[in-house]
């Protein structure tokens, strides 16, 4: 994105949500696609990929919350 056009407004209000409502937006989604990821394409068994799956959300959760505060900061100072 350039420096004057402003986010889109689906951007605007997922970075408006409390830190809890997106991590429970982001958690069960990444839990689902994670494990079906270990169990189809990893070939694991289902509880092992259940156990990856966890581990590797707990991850991306936090990447993703992260990375979306750390953009809403960062534009915040720009403006």
């Amino acid at each position: 994105m350039s420096t004057g056009t402003p986010p889109p407004g689906w951007l605007r209000r997922w970075e408006e949500l409390h830190v809890v409502v997106q991590i429970a937006v982001v958690a069960p989604i990444s839990v689902a696609l994670l494990w079906a990821v270990h169990v189809y394409l990893l070939n694991q068994p289902a509880g092992r990929g259940l156990g990856y799956a966890l581990f590797w959300s707990v991850l991306v959760v936090g990447a993703l919350v992260g990375a979306t505060r750390s953009e809403r900061a960062r534009r915040a100072t720009r403006l």
